[in-house]
C-alpha cells in the first residue's frame, strides 16, 4: 500500500472528527463571527509558522522534503496579509491550550524523527481541497473579494487540484521506509487530533469540551 493510501486509511476516523467540530461546521457555513474567524486564523497562524519553520530548518536531513515540499506549501505569509486585513496585531496573537501544545509537538517530532513532519504537511496541504469551497461562504458571508480576508483558504486558485496531485505523486515517489511510513502516519494523525481539540477549545466553554486523549495517546499505529 502507498503512503499515501496508508495515510487515508490510517487518519479517516480523526479526519472526519476534525470536519464535525461546531467550529468546522459553522465555518463551511459561512456563520462563523468574524472575531471568531479571525481568532481561528490567529492559531492556524502559530501552527503553520511553527511546522513552515521547523521544515525549513530540518529539509537537509531527508530527500523527502526536497521531493515533496514546494514554496506554494507555505501558508504563513498569506496567513499574515488576511490577519493584517483583519485588523489583528500578529504580535499580539497568543497560543490556546490545545495550540500549545501542537507547537509542542512540531518541535518534538522536528527533534526525534524529522521526516514525520511531512504527516504533519499532509494534513494541512490537505485541507485545502475543502477549504476551497469554505472560502466562498466565507467571502460571501463578510462580503470579501478574491484578495486578503480569505486567501489562506484558497491558497491555490484554480491550481488546486493539480498541485494536490503533485503533492500526492511526490509523497509516493520518495521510498519511504516503513519506519519512516509509520512516523509520518502516526504524525499525520497526532495533527488531525490536534486540530480537533484547537477548533474545540475556541468555540466552547472549557468546561463543556469533551475529554479527549493527547497526542501521544491519539497516535496509534497505522492499520493498513
Amino acid at each position: 500500500m502507498s503512503i499515501m493510501s496508508r495515510l487515508k486509511s490510517a487518519t479517516a476516523e480523526l479526519h472526519r472528527q476534525a470536519e464535525g467540530t461546531s467550529l468546522q461546521q459553522r465555518l463551511v457555513k459561512g456563520a462563523l463571527p468574524r472575531d471568531l474567524y479571525a481568532a481561528f486564523l490567529g492559531q492556524m497562524y502559530l501552527a503553520h509558522s511553527a511546522l513552515e519553520g521547523a521544515i525549513r530548518e530540518v529539509s537537509a536531513t531527508h530527500r523527502g522534503f526536497a521531493t515533496v515540499v514546494r514554496d506554494y506549501h507555505q501558508r504563513e505569509p498569506q496567513l499574515s496579509e488576511d490577519l493584517d486585513f483583519l485588523g489583528v496585531d500578529l504580535d499580539a496573537i497568543t497560543a490556546v491550550g490545545a495550540t500549545d501544545t501542537l507547537l509542542a509537538d512540531i518541535h518534538q517530532v522536528a527533534r526525534e524523527q524529522p521526516v514525520a513532519l511531512l504527516g504533519m504537511l499532509y494534513v494541512l496541504e490537505g485541507s485545502t481541497n475543502g477549504s476551497k469551497f469554505i472560502a466562498r461562504a466565507i467571502r460571501r458571508e463578510y462580503g470579501l473579494g478574491l484578495g486578503p480576508g480569505a486567501s489562506y483558504l484558497d491558497p491555490h486558485g484554480e491550481r488546486q487540484q493539480e498541485r494536490w496531485q503533485a503533492f500526492k505523486r511526490d509523497m509516493d515517489d520518495v521510498g519511504f521506509t516503513e519506519t519512516e511510513t509509520s512516523a509520518i502516519v502516526d504524525a499525520a494523525r497526532r495533527m488531525f487530533r490536534a486540530l480537533t481539540d484547537v477548533s474545540d477549545e475556541l468555540s466552547e466553554p472549557a468546561g463543556d469540551r469533551p475529554s479527549r486523549p493527547g497526542p501521544a495517546a491519539a497516535a496509534s499505529p497505522a492499520t493498513a
